[in-house]
């Protein structure tokens, strides 16, 4: 009697408790998507749909608001090698980004976003060119509070969900971020340097 009042409570009480986490699951083409709670899911995933234990932090979206000192920020990297910079997200949870002045847009695996209070439900599935040619990901496009490296900072900005699967970084960091900056790159010294805009 009682594993069945056990059984029933857990069963009532379940969606609620996982509506609160980030799910992930993979659709017939074999994408994966993260969505805030089980009941986001389309009902014929749901049987693999799998909740991460992440639960979310609201953040509003809005227009961007940038912030650095006059001196700048700078920071070093090995000469030769991929630019990898720590950022800041909602200064709560830090990612390894690859800085890339080529892309457009920043990209940041779900998981960390989810970490950092990113609200998964208020993004849009977008397409992005992939790095080879005529190759288009999905990725979806949400709202972050702020991104920080030190004391350069953006504020209110759209980043994209995506898991780029590189053992080494946890998404790039694009011109959306890059942009506020004039960003100097010093290849023989290793350092890269961000100076306000005039």
């Amino acid at each position: 009697m009682r594993i069945a009042i056990f059984v029933t409570l857990l069963v009532v009480a379940l969606p609620g408790a996982l509506s609160a986490q980030i799910v992930r699951w993979t659709d017939d083409r074999g994408i994966t998507h993260y969505s805030d709670g089980m009941e986001s899911v389309p009902e014929r995933f749901r049987a693999n749909a799998e909740p991460l234990g992440i639960v979310n932090r609201p953040a509003a979206p809005g227009s961007e608001r940038v912030i650095l000192r006059p001196d700048g920020e700078s920071f070093r990297f090995t000469p030769g090698r991929h630019i990898h910079v720590d950022v800041r997200i909602n200064d709560s949870v830090s990612a390894r980004l690859v800085l890339d002045t080529g892309a457009g847009q920043t990209m940041i695996s779900p998981h960390i976003l989810a970490a950092a209070g990113v609200p998964m439900s208020q993004g849009r599935t977008v397409k992005r060119r992939g790095i080879a040619e005529g190759v288009y990901v999905e990725a979806i496009r949400v709202p972050v509070q702020s991104l920080s490296i030190g004391r350069a900072r953006v504020e209110r900005i759209a980043v994209n969900a995506y898991d780029m699967g590189a053992r080494d970084a946890e998404g790039l960091l694009g011109q959306d971020f890059l942009g506020h900056f004039n960003v100097v790159i010093d290849p023989e010294q290793g350092i890269v340097t961000l100076k306000p805009r005039r």
